[in-house]
């Protein structure tokens, strides 16, 4: 294995920013006058207003993720983890149990162990 001399090539990159290279701007204004007539252009307002809709919320993948979303919301509403309140039986039923925590009672200690980072140091 060969050593490398990093100061030669630290000398190549500093030249390298100090003149970098530039776009001509003819060049750079043919490129994005092309590229703008490339990009689709679909008119909303002619559009049915369910694919409209469509459209506007990112087709298949934007609505698959508003759906995931909102699934996970009411999931989490309604069967909330340990330690979280239970609002929506909350309001179902009609009680709502106002709690005052203790903060002198509150362990704020945290318990890494289940993660790995139980280990002693050597």
């Amino acid at each position: 294995m060969t050593d490398f001399d990093d100061d030669a090539l630290e000398d190549f990159f500093a030249a390298a920013r100090a003149n970098p290279p530039r776009v001509n701007a003819d060049l750079q204004a043919r490129v994005l006058a092309d590229a703008e007539a490339l990009m689709p252009k679909p008119n909303l307002l002619k559009l049915p207003w369910h694919r409209a809709l469509w459209q506007l919320f990112g087709g298949a993948a934007g609505l698959s993720g508003l759906a995931t979303a909102a699934a996970v919301g009411i999931w989490v509403g309604v069967a909330p983890p340990a330690g979280m309140p239970d609002l929506a039986g909350q309001f179902v039923s009609g009680t709502w149990n106002v709690e005052t925590v203790d903060t002198a009672e509150v362990d704020t200690e945290f318990e890494f162990g289940g993660f790995g980072w139980d280990m002693e140091e050597s």
